[in-house]
């Protein structure tokens, strides 16, 4: 479940009252963000000061007195990171990331964060391009510093870091601090004077450094030979000279303690970690040891742990003992230790109270549950090895990330699960499920489901209104794998069950109205469907579960579209954008509502807003992590770039869908995203690619069990009339007459009102072809009676050429002749050079009276649209001579307005054919 973020980690460390001045590692970063170096890399062991030295740095950045004050213009703005382990999980890291930047600028990364929030991990790449763009719109420059970086040990998160790095904007600079190399291409970055690099031999005390720390901050007199014998030593080691220093006070031998103090840095620091803690009095030797399974610390946390109640106290007396604790906000309430103090009290405590451990991470668990963090509780109860515990919280959580479809705290808590804990716990298992199912994981799910009478076992023992509640999970489960499986009678039955369980709103109730819709648009009852849909949306809204809300009016508005009511399912989609919206900004569900939306404008012939929307849509896809929707998503796109006759990009974008969703069990038959592939060889005229094509496909509507699948025929239709327009071979008109009367049977019986007016166009089609005109022209005034009111273009228009000869003569026969017309007048009048169709072709000897050459240039600038006037200037004629060209070039193609007189030209093969089949 989302966990609320701990602002703490985003906090810029404060810098110590006393601190040995640095100015030429100041200087050093100063010198890289002047150089424009995207990164800075400090990289040394632990207790080398790389943390205090950028807090300096930091903080001097306002101080016109320090060094800082050699850098030209506006000082950069600081974001702070301060990791962790736990911070090792990538959507963790980016969320915190985009944290400490929106601390700069409040809207930066907004988008990026909603991603974050999608069922499954985000395509990285997406988001961090979403991320750079909003950056790259910051004015001021900025740098971003990531702390502790060597915890992270996770190639998902390198990758994303490496992809920031080299696509950074030149506003922006990043610092890491961390105790060895990230694997971040750093040989590239230093090749291309990208790096400023400050490592351990940098980073070292100097003589001068160590006699001011120890003398000055630590408030010893040592003389400059035990300086020198420390700093020796040490080799500079800044937290071996503190632990020194620490040990030191009070003493009155620190000349012997100084000459006694040798060995490498690992003996060196156990030493000092005896000699520190045994001056420590024995409660606070105790209060360490046993907060040191901490990563951070508050005074009631710690009171939970050491059973005091000087929690607060305490902490605040380590910081002014300069005792390795690190205060993490401005008000001193949450600490932490120095991580190298902390691993070290860690691996004391393992040695010296080996039992407590495991209870005091139940502890720490008990606090950070009752204190509103199941995450860090999660965390606990795992290292204190307490799987109990672990599953409690874990189901606990997983209810509320059910239903706000935070899919990614599920997968991820349970993965950490053993096989057997999660099939000891049924709630948890059922949660889990439903994950898998609503992210489609439907072969996981599948076989888990064979057998649920052990759910309900052991729920009934213990409370009888659990076990009506774990019946109503499970039918609701398998009604989902019903459909999946296409066994829509079961699918209804096993909804209507989960209904009966569980209490009216149940969001769960609201997938199972989903499924009853998909049910019932398979067995081709769209109103049933329709209904089954609009209860969905209605208890997604009431349950605030946004996923169900919108995936439902969704579907109300593509059963809309089925029917063929285009206006009323545009207004359905453009409302319910308000069910995607959170806070002002756009959730990642709303690309449903995009893509769903795309569809209807591209019929409406709205390419621009069709396109728009796609593009949105796609881009949500992304974040959403749903592969198959944005597939659909560039499947439509592919036809928008056909429809304007830019194939290069269609190609791109059926080559996007590609690789989106490589494989496909079904043809894509949702949304009208049906073979673009199929769509782009008709109109390049690759009729042995189609023809291929066509006899590899089982054209049998009879072994398809549902109606949305047996109706995409309808392409293998269109592909048998261009190959019977090209080879003039009836066996191929005829397999499309006769595959259409099925379609068209069964889109009439079910009500597919859209599905209808298409069958209609192409039988006219294929029986023009034929010979029968008389049974064309039947068809294709039936076609446009129904299309008419409901503003049908691209049905019409995306057949080409053959189609405008029919509504050529449909309009001077006075068949719908306005409709006709303004139909007409949506086909393309230029195009990109492509071999013709000979059967489109013809000449203009068919003409009564062929036209003069004058007239066959008015008649190209009538194609493009020119007025009257802009025609005179052209030709450098009189406007009333073009008038009269005008007149003449109606008489002779036979027509009565400008439109027409296009179209009919186009058709004689007079101007260029907009399409070729």
């Amino acid at each position: 479940m989302e966990t609320p973020l701990l602002q703490t980690k985003l906090y810029i460390p404060s810098p110590r009252p006393e601190l040995v001045p640095r100015p030429r590692l100041i200087e050093r970063l100063n010198a890289g963000v002047r150089a424009g170096r995207k990164l800075t890399l400090i990289s040394a062991p632990a207790g080398f000061g790389k943390t205090t030295l950028v807090s300096e740095w930091v903080h001097a950045l306002g101080d016109k007195a320090s060094p800082n004050a050699a850098m030209e213009g506006k000082a950069p703005a600081i974001a702070w990171l301060s990791l962790d382990e736990s911070d090792s999980d990538l959507t963790r890291f980016l969320t915190y990331l985009i944290a400490a930047l929106q601390t700069i600028e409040v809207d930066v990364g907004k988008g990026a964060s909603s991603a974050l929030q999608s069922p499954q991990p985000p395509q990285v790449e997406a988001i961090l391009t979403a991320l750079i763009n909003e950056i790259a719109t910051v004015s001021d420059q900025m740098v971003l510093v990531l702390d502790d970086y060597h915890l992270i040990d996770t190639q998902a998160i390198h990758d994303a870091l490496v992809f920031l790095l080299q696509h950074l904007p030149p506003n922006m600079y990043l610092i890491i601090a961390t105790r060895e190399d990230p694997p971040l291409s750093l040989a590239r970055l230093r090749a291309r004077s990208q790096l400023t690099e400050l490592r351990a031999t940098d980073l070292r005390f100097t003589v001068s450094e160590a006699a001011a720390f120890l003398n000055h901050v630590m408030g010893l007199d040592l003389s400059a030979e035990d300086v020198v014998a420390l700093e020796t030593r040490t080799e500079g080691w800044i937290a071996g000279l503190q632990l020194a220093a620490v040990s030191m006070q009070g003493r009155s031998d620190a000349h012997s303690f100084a000459k006694s103090f040798t060995g490498s840095h690992r003996y060196v620091l156990d030493y000092l970690i005896e000699e520190v803690l045994q001056q420590q009095t024995e409660g606070i030797q105790r209060f360490l040891l046993y907060t040191s399974i901490l990563d951070r610390m508050t005074g009631s946390l710690c009171d939970a742990l050491t059973g005091q109640e000087d929690g607060q106290q305490t902490l605040e007396a380590l910081e002014r003992a300069n005792l390795f604790i690190v205060p993490l906000d401005d008000e001193r309430r949450w600490y932490r230790y120095h991580h190298l103090f902390a691993d070290l009290l860690r691996q004391r405590s393992k040695h010296t109270h080996p039992s407590l451990i495991n209870d005091l991470h139940a502890k720490a668990a008990a606090w950070y549950e009752t204190n509103g963090d199941l995450s860090e509780a999660i965390h606990h109860a795992f290292a204190g090895d307490d799987l109990k515990i672990a599953t409690r919280l874990i189901e606990k959580g997983a209810l509320r990330a059910l239903e706000r479809s935070n899919f990614a705290f599920i997968f991820s808590a349970v993965d950490r699960l053993p096989e057997p804990v999660l099939a000891s716990s049924p709630w948890l298992f059922v949660y889990h499920c439903w994950a898998l199912v609503l992210t489609g994981q439907i072969q996981v799910v599948g076989p888990r489901l064979e057998s649920t009478e052990w759910l309900l076992d052991a729920v009934s023992k213990s409370d009888q209104a659990r076990e009506q509640e774990m019946r109503g999970y499970v039918a609701g489960l398998k009604a989902f794998l019903a459909v999946w499986q296409w066994d829509y009678t079961s699918a209804i039955d096993l909804a209507n069950q989960a209904d009966a369980h569980l209490p009216k709103g149940h969001w769960i109730r609201g997938y199972c109205a989903m499924a009853k819709g998909v049910a019932f648009w398979e067995k081709g009852d769209l109103g049933g469907a329709k209904e089954a849909f609009a209860e969905a949306s209605d208890i997604g809204q009431a349950s605030v579960n946004t996923r169900v809300a919108v995936t439902a009016a969704c579907y109300v508005g593509h059963t809309l579209e089925l029917e063929g009511h285009l206006e009323q399912a545009v207004e359905l989609y453009q409302d319910s954008f308000r069910l995607a919206e959170q806070d002002g900004r756009e959730l990642p569900v709303a690309s449903y509502i995009h893509v769903h939306l795309a569809t209807v404008l591209y019929e409406l012939d709205e390419l621009d807003r069709a396109s728009q929307h796609l593009s949105e849509g796609i881009k949500l896809c992304q974040q959403l992590a749903d592969d198959r929707l944005e597939k659909i998503g560039h499947c439509h796109l592919a036809r928008v770039y056909l429809a304007r006759g830019d194939f290069a990009n269609a190609v791109d974008a059926i080559h996007n869908a590609d690789q989106t969703h490589p494989v496909t069990e079904i043809p894509l038959d949702m949304r009208g995203g049906e073979y673009p592939q199929i769509r782009l060889w008709l109109k390049q005229s690759k009729l042995k690619e189609v023809e291929t094509w066509l006899d590899k496909s089982v054209v049998n509507v009879h072994t398809i069990p549902h109606v949305k699948t047996k109706l995409i025929y309808t392409m293998h239709a269109r592909a048998y009339i261009a190959l019977g327009r090209e080879y003039q071979d009836g066996t191929h008109l005829n397999n499309a007459l006769d595959l259409l009367g099925e379609l068209l049977e069964m889109a009439e019986r079910s009500g597919w009102g859209s599905k209808v007016v298409e069958i209609l166009a192409l039988q006219a089609l294929a029986l023009e072809r034929n010979g029968d005109a008389t049974r064309a022209m039947s068809k294709l005034e039936r076609a446009l009676t129904l299309a008419e009111p409901r503003r049908f273009v691209r049905t019409f228009v995306d057949e080409g050429p053959p189609m405008a000869r029919l509504l050529y003569r449909a309009a001077t026969r006075g068949i719908a002749p306005g409709y006709a017309r303004w139909l007409l007048a949506a086909f393309p009048t230029t195009e990109p050079e492509r071999p013709k169709d000979r059967q489109d072709q013809a000449p203009q000897a068919e003409l009564v009276e062929p036209l003069s050459e004058r007239e066959l240039e008015v008649v190209r600038l009538l194609a493009e649209g020119l007025t009257n006037p802009e025609i005179a200037s052209r030709l450098f004629l009189s406007v009333s001579t073009v008038k009269v060209h005008t007149r003449n070039i109606y008489g002779k193609l036979g027509v009565n307005n400008r439109t027409l007189a296009v179209a009919r030209a186009q058709v004689l093969g007079i101007l260029p054919s907009p399409y070729s089949f």
